[in-house]
């Protein structure tokens, strides 16, 4: 590719994640604004709507780059508007034709003081903060409003629900450069102020997310449905649609799917459903708590593959020991059946995931109020567990030359937890069975703990495990 296609594409790879050896195809297809008469941003979306209708009707090579082409001005415009935004806008980039891709490697991030590399190496084009400089008010407001504009046409013109519905009929250049413009809509209207329409317009049409969701295992689209699902999770009030419509079941599900690509695909979109908007996740697993984890300890089965394992520990981990996550994480290291889940995973062949289970195991032996089955089944397996644990500090004291901060946060963890087992003790009598979080039940008797003593709990219960 010449320097000025390169060029020429600059914008839309830095804006919508394209490499510079990827950049968007079809800003290549697409002829520049100023070669062809300007259309409105009504026209521009009726002409793509046209243009993906008639795309069967006509010869295959002609009705694909007519997609493509007003996919690619679409794009184009897209990112104009948000290249425009005022200097506190977390641009990165210049709108300038004259930058190179090899110059866009060096400009300067948000927060670049104006001595450091970056911003030299830019040069004047950008402030210390990383908006653009050197356009005109005027026209980075008519670009902004045209932004906005184009967005609503969009919506109008129901061209979301046209690519998702018509991904499997699109070829495979053509596929990607749907998938760009859906996720560029979704990037660019909260700083363009669109977000509200754009969320009130998914809500109302649930067949996009529900077959984003469906088609999310399906070996021809899966890759290009799974990032525009990932897209989503940017607006709470989608996440929560999303899990309304089993978005969680159904991505677990996948996760354990025969085919590599489709699991991996799948895992990263569940754990964008669960962290990107983590108040949102957290209270709908407290809401199915039974349902959710009945189905998400599947992941951690034997029969389940190695690397869908690891990565639900992980998951699993990361989302105990994150404050969002507080009640559900006092929950779960009150049932005694998660304790003996990861007990056995602390006995697998993998020391890897015997180390991602000890992370989660530690958390039931911190807690300071142990319900009675708990603290019955760790003083039942008081010798065994040490065994483990004696092996695992063993075996990760010769690991350590390689990983020496690492492995001196998980022998630290190590000696605490061995500690902690050797003087545990049963205690005198039974309470009652360990009620939720929020109605929190002592070991010493059947009253609820007062809230003091369920932040107590949370304190101590971090304190220990805070080094992971």
């Amino acid at each position: 590719r010449s320097s000025a296609g390169r060029r020429h594409t600059l914008n839309a790879v830095a804006l919508f994640g394209s490499t510079p050896g990827s950049a968007v195809s079809s800003s290549a297809a697409a002829p520049a604004d100023d070669a062809v008469p300007r259309l409105s941003s009504a026209e521009l979306c009726a002409n793509l709507v046209a243009a993906i209708a008639g795309q069967s009707s006509s010869t295959h090579g002609e009705g694909v780059e007519a997609v493509r082409a007003r996919l690619g001005l679409i794009l184009r415009r897209l990112e104009q508007a948000v290249v425009s935004q005022p200097d506190d806008a977390p641009v990165r980039f210049t709108s300038d034709s004259s930058v190179g891709v090899d110059s866009a490697r060096s400009l300067p991030e948000p927060g670049d003081s104006p001595g450091s590399p970056r911003s030299q190496s830019a040069g004047s084009s950008f402030t210390a903060q990383g908006a653009v400089v050197g356009v005109d008010p005027a026209v980075a407001m008519e670009r902004r409003e045209e932004g906005r504009a184009l967005i609503a046409a969009l919506l109008a013109a129901d061209v979301p629900a046209l690519l998702v519905d018509g991904l499997g009929n699109l070829c495979f250049e053509t596929r990607k450069d749907a998938m760009r413009l859906f996720s560029a809509v979704l990037k660019a209207a909260l700083p363009l102020g669109a977000d509200s329409a754009l969320v009130e317009y998914i809500r109302s049409h649930p067949r996009i997310s529900q077959s984003l969701l469906d088609d999310s295992g399906r070996e021809e689209v899966f890759t290009y449905c799974a990032q525009m699902l990932r897209e989503c999770t940017r607006y709470k009030e989608l996440v929560t649609m999303l899990a309304s419509q089993g978005a969680f079941e159904r991505l677990i599900d996948l996760a354990c799917h025969d085919t590599f690509d489709i699991s991996s695909e799948a895992f990263s979109s569940l754990r964008e459903l669960m962290l990107a908007q983590k108040p949102v996740s957290s209270e709908y697993i407290l809401a199915n708590f039974n349902a959710f984890f009945s189905r998400y300890h599947a992941l951690l089965r034997p029969e389940c593959a190695y690397v869908a394992r690891r990565q639900a520990l992980r998951l699993l981990g990361d989302t105990l020991l994150d404050r969002n996550f507080m009640e559900v994480m006092l929950t779960y290291v009150a049932n005694e059946s998660f304790l003996q889940i990861h007990m056995n995973l602390l006995r697998d062949s993998s020391r890897t995931i015997q180390v991602d289970a000890f992370h989660i195991f530690k958390i039931f032996v911190a807690n300071p109020h142990k319900p009675y089955r708990v603290v019955a089944i760790l003083c039942k397996n008081r010798e065994r567990l040490l065994k483990l644990l004696l092996a695992l500090r063993a075996g990760n004291t010769t690991a350590g030359k390689r990983h020496e901060k690492g492995s001196k946060n998980l022998n630290e963890d190590l000696y605490a937890i061995i500690e902690a087992l050797e003087v545990l003790q049963l205690p005198p009598r039974m309470p009652q069975t360990a009620p939720s979080a929020k109605s929190y039940a002592c070991d010493v008797g059947p009253a609820p703990v007062s809230p003091g003593a369920v932040g107590e709990i949370e304190e101590a219960a971090l304190n220990v495990v805070e080094a992971a």
